[in-house]
């Protein structure tokens, strides 16, 4: 197969190359035409980075304690962790841990983290990196995912060369691939219903539907989910039938135990 690139010509054979790894070096020879990836470019140099780590996991302690103080000490950044992280036995007694007692801390449900995180670091697994995309239900920062857990579809950085690979993308020279997320509202209907003009009131992440003066009627939470969402019949020995709709338009219903709605890869 030939491949042109900047006026010069490289030979290669399919036979050595994967079909992926030859997809990657096309692409990096001449500019992505797919608008899901781009380069990241920082209107103003990051300051503030979130690093979230695998709970209880003892072999992630010491690259949680050298990747942030490497953020702290020679990149000056100021780093969040959560407030559970520092309060581990393991960490809260050992002395060799005392420089990270100036790290800034957040409790999950409590502090709102939108306006003052620049990026995300995460340290785990797949389930670590959609914890954090969790945590923030408008805009989320960009994150860089390394492969310290069981299972490692979504985090493609090993943590071997991380100093390296964290100040390429404090310096804003990385490519990035963007995701969509499901806008998933849970509504449940079986409250009292009166016969008065209802309106809608959405406080947080709840919509409560009112009728009149009362708040008995529909009341829905609202999430932004990566990834999948489940769709369960919970403890209930029936079978559930779920009706699905596109932009208010009934596309299916299905019946069943439930029901998985993937979000579209974009990459």
């Amino acid at each position: 197969m030939r491949a042109r690139s900047f006026g010069s010509d490289l030979l290669m054979k399919r036979s050595r190359l994967t079909e992926r790894c030859l997809l990657a070096l096309l692409s990096a020879l001449r500019p992505s035409s797919d608008p899901a990836s781009q380069r990241l470019t920082w209107s103003k140099p990051p300051t503030s980075i979130l690093v979230i780590k695998k709970i209880q996991d003892d072999r992630l302690l010491q690259p949680f304690k050298d990747l942030c103080i490497f953020l702290m000490e020679e990149k000056d950044m100021i780093v969040y962790v959560e407030k559970k992280v520092l309060e581990d036995p393991t960490i809260a007694n050992d002395e060799s841990f005392g420089p990270l007692k100036k790290l800034c801390t957040f409790r999950e449900g409590y502090d709102d983290l939108s306006d003052r995180i620049d990026f995300i670091i995460c340290l785990g697994g797949d389930g670590t990196l959609l914890y954090a995309s969790s945590l923030f239900q408008g805009s989320v920062p960009p994150v860089m995912a390394f492969h310290l857990g069981s299972l490692g579809f979504l985090t493609p950085f090993n943590f071997d060369t991380y100093q390296s690979q964290v100040t390429q993308v404090i310096e804003g020279n990385v490519a990035i691939i963007l995701r969509s997320r499901l806008k998933v509202k849970v509504v449940k209907e079986n409250w009292e219903k009166r016969g008065c003009q209802e309106h809608t009131v959405e406080e947080n992440r709840l919509i409560v539907t009112k009728h009149g003066d009362n708040e008995l009627g529909k009341r829905a939470m609202q999430y932004q989910v990566l990834n999948e969402v489940v769709i369960d019949r919970g403890p209930s020995s029936y079978l559930s039938n779920v009706d699905l709709f596109l932009n208010g338009r009934l596309i299916t219903s299905v019946q069943g135990d439930g029901k998985i709605e993937v979000c579209e890869a974009q990459n």
